[in-house]
This record gives C-alpha cells, structure tokens and sequence, in this order.
C-alpha cells in the first residue's frame, strides 16, 4: 500500500482546521469530539443576600425590686433599736444586750457577742478599774445580742446579719475611742485588724480610733497574754485622756 504523500503545506492547514473548530489545547487527558457542540455553560447560581439578624426584643419582665433597707436604718436612738432586737425569737428566753453603760462618754468596750460564762464578763470590769474605768465613763457594746449555740464563734453570716444594727448605734451616738476584745469585736475595722499583730495598734472605723486587743476567753491563764492585755489597757487609757 502506498502512503499519500504530504506536502509542506498540510500541517499547516490541519492546524487551522483545528482552530476554526475550537481546539484550544493540543493534547488532553480525555479525548474530544471537537466538531460537536460544545456542551452548555453551568448559569452562576443566583448571589444570595445576607438575612438579617433579628432585632432583640425589649424584655417585659419587670425590674428586679431594689434590696430592702434593713429596719435598722429607721430606728431614731438606741431604745428603739433595742426594741427591734426585741422582737427577735430569740428575746423570748433573753432580753438582748446591745450596749450597756454610758454611749454618751463616746468610749466603746466592743466585744462579739455576750458570754454564757459570767466570769468573763466579771473581768472586763476588773480590766476598766484597773485604768479608772467605770460603766459610768464607757459602754460596752456587742456585735451579737445573745451568745452563740454552744458558745462558739459567731459565724459571719450571724456577724453580717446585725451588723446594720451596730452601724446604726454608731452613728446614733458616735465613739471617738473603741477597745475590741477579740479578733471578731477587732474585724469590724476591717481583716487586719483581725490579725494578732494588730494588737496595741490603732486603727480607723467610722472616724473612731479602734484598738484591739484580748478577750479574757483568750487568756485563760497565760500569764504574757495578760501582761499584753494589760500593756494595752494602758495605752488605751492614755489616748482617752
């Protein structure tokens, strides 16, 4: 069989031939009919618009009520915040101690709540004479109105609940000078004054001078925390004049 034979122009005119039928490539991976209809175009879909966030609705819940003032805030002297105390359960059995002796000689005695043992109140009156000191020149004043289950600790929640009240007495007939036996008579100017490093030292409450000291519950009879006691007795008495 003879093969026609093939001039210099005829590649050249299968290349044209190629382009006017729309080859674009000259090899691919697949073959292609490329005289057939080119297949139709995919249409873009349709740009989509953003859907906009819905618009937050005014709540109608009605506002939370505004705490409810302690009715401490509305007693006009001390006898009236006794009366409030007085109509806690616990008055049934007790009659309350808030403060005792002279409010109007501005010197406080704090202690955190009265004592199931007398004797130790029997002390702090020795304490006061042993600087000159009566209940007619000083009152004793407590966190708590009555002593606690067991006579343990007072808690901070019972702390925190009569808290308003002693506020109120402070402001009623307000102390220049506070002596606070305890580390809770002492924490009502703040946790430092907690600390058994505050002993001796003065501190501010309520534009009072605050000094803490030893409860005689503490000190048994540990011979140093009485001669401690007592070193700040004196330089409580100094500072009162």
């Amino acid at each position: 069989m003879t093969l026609p034979s093939i001039t210099v122009s005829d590649p050249g005119a299968a290349l044209a031939f190629l382009v006017s039928a729309g080859a674009t490539e000259a090899m691919a991976e697949q073959p292609r009919r490329w005289l057939d209809a080119p297949p139709p175009r995919a249409e873009p879909p349709p740009a989509q618009t953003a859907t906009p966030a819905p618009r937050p609705v005014a709540s109608t819940a009605a506002p939370a009520a505004p705490t409810a003032e302690h009715p401490a805030r509305a007693c006009a002297d001390g006898p009236a915040l006794l009366a409030l105390l007085g109509r806690f359960p616990d008055a049934r059995t007790r009659p309350p101690l808030l403060f005792h002796g002279a409010l109007e000689a501005r010197v406080w005695v704090l202690i955190d709540r009265p004592d199931a043992d007398p004797t130790h109140r029997d002390t702090i009156d020795r304490m006061l004479a042993a600087i000159d000191l009566d209940w007619s020149r000083a009152a004793l004043v407590s966190r708590l109105p009555w002593p606690t289950p067991g006579d343990g600790e007072p808690t901070a929640s019972s702390l925190a609940r009569f808290a308003p009240v002693i506020e109120r007495l402070a402001e009623l007939a307000p102390p220049a000078h506070v002596l606070a036996l305890g580390q809770a008579a002492a924490e009502l100017a703040g946790p430092q004054a907690r600390l058994g490093s505050s002993r001796g030292r003065w501190f501010d409450w309520r534009g009072a001078q605050l000094m803490p000291s030893i409860h005689p519950r503490a000190m048994g009879g540990n011979k140093e925390l009485k001669r401690q006691a007592f070193e700040h007795l004196k330089l409580f008495r100094a500072a009162i004049g």
